[in-house]
């Protein structure tokens, strides 16, 4: 349009009306704004609209992988905390196991510790009442050999051993009545 005034100012003969209208100014105007626009769609417009496009696939596709990398962590998240519950659970089961153990094993060596113990009285016992035996044996053929002796020397005859080994059997069987 500019283009228009400038060659109708320079026209000598023309007169010089803005407003005018001519059907060939129109069409040429017409194509040169097609032209134009056709030359920016193909030249602007459209690399950047694929531009933006891929600016949007790419968006698209990063929230995507956004979301499924969240639900992954999410998902593993929650295997490790089953996994530490279980470990937890299974520490306690054998910490409780390990005091159960301990507390079996503790009690055995009790019931062990008090019957070496009761067995170590018994034979003490046993051996007591041994020498008791031999002592009150010996004592009763000390006794009885002195009472043969004195009852030798009161008799005032000698005892053979016949007579001795009853006298002290005899002697011995009435002892043994008293205890």
């Amino acid at each position: 349009m500019l283009v228009n005034l400038v060659f109708a100012a320079a026209e000598p003969g023309a007169a010089a009306n803005p407003v005018s209208f001519d059907v060939w100014t129109l069409i040429f105007q017409s194509i040169n704004v097609l032209v134009v626009m056709g030359v920016l769609y193909y030249m602007l417009f459209k690399p950047i609209s694929g531009i933006m496009k891929k600016r949007e696939e790419f968006v698209e596709n990063t929230l995507a992988h956004a979301a499924a990398s969240k639900e992954e962590a999410e998902r593993l998240l929650a295997e490790y905390q089953r996994q530490i519950q279980g470990a937890q659970a299974e520490a306690q089961k054998i910490i409780e196991t390990a005091a159960a153990q301990a507390e079996e094993y503790s009690r055995k060596r009790r019931a062990e510790a008090d019957q070496e113990a009761q067995a170590m009285i018994e034979k003490a016992k046993e051996e007591i009442n041994q020498e008791r035996e031999k002592a009150l044996a010996a004592i009763r053929d000390e006794v009885a050999s002195l009472a043969v002796l004195a009852a030798s020397k009161v008799i005032g005859r000698a005892i053979t051993p016949e007579d001795h080994e009853a006298l002290i059997r005899e002697f011995v069987a009435k002892v043994g009545e008293r205890n």
